[in-house]
C-alpha cells in the first residue's frame, strides 16, 4: 500500500511516523474538533504496544471542555524499530465514523465524550520500505471508555 507524503502529520524520534487517518468533518458540534481547545483533558484509559521494536502507548484521554469530548493520543515511550514505521490512529464512538489524527500533531481530532457515550482508539501500523511502499504490520486496539 503507497501513502501520499502529504498523509504524514508528524515525525517522532527514532523513525517513527505518525500520519493521519484522513480529515475529520466539519462540525458545529463536539466531533472532529481539535482537542487542543478543549482544555488539557485527563487520561481515562491507556494501552502499551510492542510495534516492532518500538514501545508506543495510545491514551483515550476526556476533557469536558467542549461540551465533553474523548480523543486518542499515541506516544513513543521507548525503544527503537530496525524499519521506519508509520502510524495511522483514529477514535470513534462504537456504530460512528472515526476520527483521523489532528495534522502535526500526536492526538486525533475529537469524538462525543457526553454522559454514556463510548469513546474507543487505536492505531494501524506499517512499515516503509525504501521506495515509499507502506506495509501492514498489525491493528493495535487500546480499547474504550464509557463518558
Amino acid at each position: 500500500m503507497k501513502r501520499s507524503a502529504t498523509r504524514v502529520v508528524a515525525a517522532l524520534a527514532l523513525g517513527v511516523l505518525l500520519a493521519g487517518a484522513g480529515a475529520a468533518p466539519a462540525s458545529a458540534g463536539p466531533t472532529g474538533v481539535n482537542p487542543a481547545g478543549c482544555g488539557t483533558g485527563n487520561t481515562w484509559k491507556y494501552k502499551d504496544f510492542d510495534v516492532d521494536g518500538a514501545i508506543m502507548r495510545e491514551e483515550l484521554r476526556h476533557s469536558y471542555g467542549c461540551s465533553g469530548v474523548g480523543w486518542g493520543r499515541l506516544s513513543h515511550l521507548r525503544g527503537s524499530s530496525a524499519r521506519p514505521l508509520a502510524l495511522v490512529q483514529s477514535a470513534w464512538n462504537p456504530g460512528g465514523p472515526s476520527q483521523g489524527g489532528v495534522p502535526g500533531t500526536n492526538w486525533t481530532y475529537t469524538v462525543d465524550a457526553s454522559p454514556g457515550k463510548e469513546v474507543c482508539a487505536g492505531f494501524q501500523a506499517y512499515w516503509v520500505d525504501g521506495f515509499g511502499t507502506w506495509h501492514h504490520i498489525d491493528w493495535f486496539f487500546a480499547g474504550c471508555y464509557r463518558a
